[in-house]
């Protein structure tokens, strides 16, 4: 399982950044220092998405949703597929055996799965019966073979799959097929606590089976899918992907004629939204939301996310040095980072001061010290240490400057915000920051991905379950730890963390692993990413999602 990355564009809050409750299945809210602005609301927790019986809503309807860059892969387990927005399609369009609830609980999904239980705890086995109904776009049996499909291309054992993360499926032993076709077993080598984040969203065979259909089968195009709804239509140079019901769908019929997502960056949604363009918007930053507040026919619905704001570091340059990472570390003022998110926003902001938890999640608490905290004159000591002299406004060593660039995509106006924020910050200890900003629909595949920066910021986007962080933080040549920083402490860890079927011991070994986060530099949380939507009144079933709650596109409609 993938943690899901998104641009913190609408941001000023946070950013896909893993937000998360973080891979916890919580919903919480922003965490650490929370802010004491006084006026300021504190933001639910439970969702707010104008929920309505079917019976209350239209037959029919177009629902127009912004997403904030082109997607270009639609295999959510290929490196460049954890994306926010595709995901949010995805859950329309395939499989998902598992959906997580408002409440952060994963629910088996009937219309795939009939049955799902564990038949051994040693070796622990998984019996799966696939609903009889589940069928494939094309008309093919949803069967077994679709399930060690997943597992063979995801594993990590043949490099030629360029995967997102191994995480579970690498500790299977066996997919077998069972009594019949329909019936799955899965045997594990070593145990796997979150074997229900496992084959969501799940592939056909028949599709991503070899090196080149897996890396390149849903590059551009979605051949086979199977959901309530199907895409219809990829227009890049329109930025849309539309999304009809599919008529062979045997689960309960969807209530719109279609889904139309438009890519639009920057504030350009808000632009959309206000002229009657699109139907509901992101609106957490303070501009994005003072635009909306007061607009008519609009209503405004608020939770906790699932998503926060990071920065990332990469060890492909001078970065590579750990000292400076952990300079940088306490050099950087994250409450004010915060405060220049939150903004006159309505609701409290505080800093996020753990990698894994939410701070609504039973396993929170602080890790910052001594590695995180902010002190100017300890991370001075530190540049000084390690060789770093003060030249006039910025350090050197060798006849080197300390200099270091941050990239952000050219369409997120509070990543720039921040990385300002941060400029300033730097210079005072003598780190010269430069900002280099990129094209939106390349911020992924050609920077963060290959690790091509040196600071960088993006949000992450948790799914409920807590191994779909584990590649974010452990080594290895692929999965989502961008900046190849990492420690074979925390690999080890994180194996302990994954086999271990007690939660409240479980949060205490994750908790070490974000001691060791934070001892290492590998990346600073910000904030955790308050959900502040502006909708149509009209739309239901659909808005302001708690934590990482999957949406019901069944239900999505305007009312009568």
């Amino acid at each position: 399982m993938k943690h899901r990355k998104v641009l913190a564009v609408t941001a000023a809050l946070a950013g896909i950044a893993l937000a998360v409750t973080g891979c916890s299945g919580g919903s919480g809210g922003s965490g650490g220092s929370a802010s004491s602005d006084s006026g300021k609301k504190t933001l639910p927790t439970s969702a707010q998405i104008n929920a309505k019986p079917a019976s209350d809503l239209e037959d029919g309807g177009t629902l127009r949703l912004p997403i904030s860059q082109w997607i270009s892969q639609w295999n959510y387990n290929q490196v460049d597929g954890p994306l926010v927005d595709a995901n949010t399609i995805e859950q329309a369009t395939m499989p998902y055996i598992y959906t997580i609830d408002g409440k952060g609980a994963p629910t088996l999904n009937t219309d795939y799965v009939s049955k799902a239980e564990v038949t051994s705890d040693d070796p622990l086995t998984i019996a799966y019966t696939i609903n009889d109904a589940a069928k494939w776009s094309d008309g093919s049996e949803i069967t077994w073979r679709d399930f060690e499909n997943e597992w063979k291309t995801t594993n990590g054992t043949d490099k030629s799959y360029l995967i997102a993360g191994s995480t579970g499926y690498e500790d299977i032993d066996s997919v077998t097929k069972g009594a019949t076709d329909k019936d799955v077993v899965v045997k594990f080598g070593t145990p796997f606590s979150d074997w229900k984040s496992l084959f969501s969203p799940l592939y056909p065979a028949s599709q991503t089976s070899t090196p080149d259909q897996f890396n390149n089968g849903y590059k551009g195009k979605v051949p086979v899918s199977s959901g309530p709804y199907e895409i219809t239509d990829l227009n890049e140079t329109a930025g849309t992907v539309t999304m009809k019901p599919d008529d062979n769908w045997w689960g309960e019929k969807p209530k719109l004629d279609q889904v139309i997502f438009r890519s639009l960056d920057g504030n350009a949604d808000v632009d959309a939204y206000l002229n009657k363009e699109i139907d509901s918007v992101l609106t957490t930053t303070s501009e994005r939301f003072d635009r909306v507040k007061n607009a008519k026919n609009t209503k405004i619905l608020a939770s906790t996310s699932a998503q926060y704001t990071h920065v990332d570091f990469s060890t492909n340059g001078l970065l590579k040095d750990k000292q400076l990472r952990l300079a940088i570390q306490h050099a950087v003022n994250r409450d004010a980072l915060a405060q220049v998110i939150g903004g006159t926003l309505p609701y409290k902001l505080g800093t996020l001061d753990n990698h894994l938890f939410l701070s609504t999640d039973k396993g929170y608490k602080s890790n910052t010290k001594p590695n995180g905290d902010f002190d100017v004159e300890k991370a001075k000591k530190l540049l000084d240490d390690d060789g770093w002299k003060t030249d006039g406004t910025y350090r050197t060593k060798g006849g080197k400057q300390l200099a270091i660039a941050i990239t952000i995509p050219s369409g997120a106006p509070v990543s720039q915000q921040l990385a300002q924020v941060m400029q300033q910050q730097l210079k005072e200890i003598g780190v010269k920051l430069t900002l280099k900003s990129v094209a939106t629909d390349d911020f992924f595949e050609q920077y963060v991905t290959p690790g091509n920066y040196d600071m960088t910021i993006f949000v992450w986007g948790g799914t409920g379950f807590h191994s779909s962080a584990a590649t974010i933080y452990t080594s290895g040549a692929t999965g989502q730890n961008y900046g190849r920083v990492s420690s074979s402490a925390i690999d080890t860890l994180t194996k302990q963390a994954l086999s271990e079927p007690d939660s409240d011991k479980a949060n205490v070994i994750w908790n070490k692993i974000d001691k060791q986060v934070w001892s290492i530099g590998h990346s600073m949380p910000i904030t955790a990413k308050p959900a502040l939507v502006a909708q149509n009144p009209k739309l239901a079933n659909y808005g302001a999602f708690a934590g990482a709650q999957n949406i019901d596109w069944t239900k999505v409609g305007f009312t009568k």
